[in-house]
């Protein structure tokens, strides 16, 4: 927004550099946003610390605006999903700029779990109240200053919700995983309908996840196979339309994403993978396999 003449005095002229933002996974040690969260998923916690890379006090008396400090908030707003339509907006925290007594220390701020998704969008917003500058009024909730910072969740199970549970009180006390999908909606967010329930009697299991690609891949395997096999073979359900265009991180935009990598470009390939699916698993499950340990997917 540097590049944009606002009809009032900003501090954008006075900060040549933007600030430090990191991400915290399960308290570990912090990475810079550029670089990723790391191996996050559904369940993980998540911190985010923005440390700002210039002095409060001494911006504000270059831009002429120590008058005005005693009105002005800095706000941290959170955009999740990959777009308008399907993603969250929230503000995350507010402060009074004239409290901030310690510039050295960065700002901490935990992202509640219903708020994250595979990429976030946080702005850095610093506003005024309404207020009078040289006979000039300021309207209030008047941009200052703002910044915005990216973060791409990864981690190869981070693309749908992982829940734990005790596996022997439903009596299938040996098993390590099972995959629930229930969906009303192509267009609703894909990790609302799609969990990977994991047994937490098992903890070596889960440990071994973590670090074990190959079971990464087996999972993810049993995760595509369940949804389009729940999907294709229930076609009056949700009559799904390869020619459509589904939101961004909906079922239907997975699903096209899936059914484009395994060659289904038309109506009549549709209908050969949904026939391979009730009479030859074993191909189809070996296709979603192959699928599921590309590095493209």
């Amino acid at each position: 927004m540097k590049n944009i003449a606002f009809p009032y005095p900003t501090l954008f002229p006075f900060i040549a550099k933007e600030s430090k933002w990191q991400s915290l996974i399960n308290l570990e040690s912090p990475r810079d946003f550029k670089y990723g969260s790391g191996n996050w998923d559904y369940d993980s916690s998540l911190e985010i610390s923005c440390q700002l890379s210039w002095d409060i006090n001494n911006v504000y008396s270059e831009a002429n605006l120590l008058s005005i400090i005693d009105n002005s908030k800095i706000a941290f707003v959170l955009s999740s999903g990959q777009s308008e339509q399907t993603g969250k907006r929230a503000k995350l925290a507010e402060y009074k700029v004239s409290e901030i007594r310690h510039n050295d220390e960065p700002f901490k701020i935990k992202i509640p779990s219903k708020l994250q998704s595979s990429k976030l969008k946080i702005r850095l917003v610093i506003y005024t109240d309404e207020v009078e500058i040289n006979n000039f009024k300021i309207k209030n909730g008047s941009v200052l200053y703002m910044e915005e910072a990216s973060l791409q969740l990864e981690g190869d199970l981070a693309n749908f919700s992982i829940r734990r549970t005790d596996f022997g009180k439903s009596g299938f006390g040996n098993a390590l995983w099972y995959v629930e999908f229930q969906a009303d909606s192509l267009n609703e967010t894909f990790t609302t309908t799609t969990t990977l329930y994991l047994n937490n009697q098992n903890q070596d299991f889960e440990k071994q996840l973590q670090n074990d690609i190959f079971l990464q891949h087996l999972i993810k395997t049993d995760v595509i196979t369940t949804v389009l096999s729940s999907i294709l073979l229930s076609e009056d359900d949700y009559q799904f339309d390869l020619s459509a265009e589904y939101p961004d991180d909906s079922l239907g935009k997975i699903i096209s994403d899936w059914l484009s990598s395994l060659n289904v470009r038309k109506d009549s390939d549709l209908k050969n993978i949904t026939n391979q699916i009730i009479n030859e698993q074993g191909i189809f499950r070996r296709r979603c396999q192959n699928l599921a340990s590309s590095k493209e997917e």
